[in-house]
């Protein structure tokens, strides 16, 4: 069993470390943690796992370290990494938006690098986490990570060429639907619905619609026409948003993220 470290312990890392506990890939001793928090760790440290003040001193124990901080945290926590011995023959996983394998590969003595963009419904084992092809890591450290990211929900992999504009598609993206749903409960309160479980059955019905989609073998638009009768109510609502242009809202909200992605990739 490898010994893991987690350089931040914020609500990605937790998703992850989540899914190694339960899928038994690792077990409390085996995890080093550190955070300028420390009290971010306690529930893991009150059943074994190690507490370290520094992102070196978690390094230099680990056979993996996982950079879970901001981007903007990175080149402080790259500049501590690289002065630990043997940091090249760690494996290093980074979740940061925008930041490059090379830029990981390049500050720490060309250690193998992988590259994931998890999202936060991994916080519940239904995750989406897009990591990187990376022909030279060894493929028995891959499939350690793919596994590491399975246990939280799905994985899609990709060459790191498509990354920054993956972010929009499923690492913000629940931030949309959030919204989404946020409209959908307060357009019904205008209308004088106000349920104290009217927040519940709209996430039933998003959940229920997004698995027929899954399932049902055919597109999103030939799912509108099964629920769009000529004259009927939902033609009415369909008008009003296609009058709005939510797909190009969407498009051009997509868009945006993946700017400020590239903005991030090239240090700013």
């Amino acid at each position: 069993m490898r010994n893991i470290a987690f350089i931040g312990v914020g609500n990605m890392a937790n998703a992850i470390i989540g899914g190694l506990l339960r899928s038994g890939a690792v077990d409390h001793a085996h995890l080093i943690l550190t955070d300028r928090f420390p009290e971010k760790c306690a529930s893991y440290t009150e059943q074994g796992a190690t507490l370290v003040a520094t992102p070196a001193e978690a390094a230099k124990v680990a056979d993996c370290v996982v950079l879970s901080v901001k981007p903007q945290n990175f080149p402080e926590i790259l500049d501590e990494l690289s002065r630990v011995d043997g940091i090249g023959d760690k494996l290093i996983v980074t979740i940061a938006a925008g930041i490059t394998v090379e830029t990981v590969k390049t500050a720490l003595q060309g250690a193998p690098v992988v590259r994931v963009l998890p999202n936060t419904p991994m916080l519940i084992g239904m995750g989406v986490s897009v990591i990187c092809r990376a022909d030279d890591v060894a493929p028995a450290d891959f499939a350690f990570v793919t596994a590491m990211f399975e246990a939280s929900g799905s994985v899609l992999i990709i060459d790191e060429s498509e990354m920054n504009r993956i972010i929009s598609v499923t690492s913000s993206s629940p931030a949309y639907v959030f919204a989404f749903i946020d409209a959908i409960c307060k357009g019904a309160k205008a209308q004088g619905l106000d349920s104290d479980s009217l927040l519940t059955a709209v996430c039933d019905m998003v959940i229920g619609s997004a698995t027929l989609l899954r399932n049902g073998g055919i597109t999103p638009t030939e799912q509108i026409s099964r629920v769009t009768s000529k004259g009927g109510t939902t033609e009415q609502a369909m008008a009003v948003l296609g009058k709005r242009d939510m797909a190009g809202m969407v498009r051009e909200a997509m868009q945006a993220c993946t700017n400020r992605a590239d903005e991030l990739a090239n240090g700013n």
